[in-house]
């Protein structure tokens, strides 16, 4: 269900509902249902900002939205390659020791290791219920960049022009194909953990234009 202005002005002067979460711009809304992870069920945020990722050119561009949480901080949002939500949170050191064992979430930074590194979830801690699965297997270890730009509107030949802030990049997708984690180390050791939640979109319950 899409909300609809009406009221001072005719409703053609209205802006367009966006279709999906992944086309809102800033200043939209979104507004989740009772059925969400820890944080988000029932809750109705704006989008704040947008920033992409790139993987490697034309076709590996992610727009990823900003979103303000009065529950959980700054979460990011973006289509993932099935089509679905992928809603995204950071999460610092003493949760994710809590969540994992750091010799076997270590071996991601090892060179030396083959790009196959299994995590199996120790507990689920209060206020992660919806954001974890049981147990998340290596798919990928790359080199990508952070831009500021919002490939909706700038990009050019399927290209981001501006100079982006290169980052290493890791996923792994869990075993019900409904949670994974990506790890950004910048340039300078900087690591955030991200905790991935993949939703199907029916559970965004309205979306509206700010």
């Amino acid at each position: 269900m899409f909300r609809r202005f009406f009221g001072g002005s005719k409703q053609d002067d209205a802006p367009p509902a966006p279709e999906h979460a992944w086309d809102l711009r800033v200043g939209d809304f979104l507004k989740f249902g009772l059925v969400a992870p820890d944080g988000l069920a029932r809750a109705e945020l704006q989008v704040s900002g947008v920033h992409a990722v790139d993987f490697g050119g034309p076709g590996k561009i992610r727009r990823v939205l900003e979103i303000d949480s009065p529950a959980l901080g700054a979460i990011w949002l973006w289509r993932d390659e099935d089509q679905s939500v992928a809603l995204a949170r950071a999460v610092d050191r003493p949760l994710v020791e809590q969540l994992f064992d750091l010799d076997a979430f270590g071996l991601l930074f090892e060179p030396d290791e083959p790009a196959n590194v299994v995590l199996e979830r120790q507990s689920e801690p209060d206020g992660t219920e919806g954001w974890t699965g049981a147990l998340y297997r290596q798919e990928g270890a790359q080199t990508a960049y952070r831009h500021r730009e919002d490939p909706a509107t700038d990009l050019i030949g399927g290209l981001l022009t501006g100079a982006g802030e290169e980052f290493d990049h890791y996923r792994l997708v869990g075993d019900d194909r409904r949670h994974a984690i990506e790890v950004q180390v910048d340039d300078g050791g900087r690591t955030d953990v991200i905790l991935v939640a993949l939703l199907p979109p029916a559970l965004i319950e309205e979306l509206w234009s700010g």
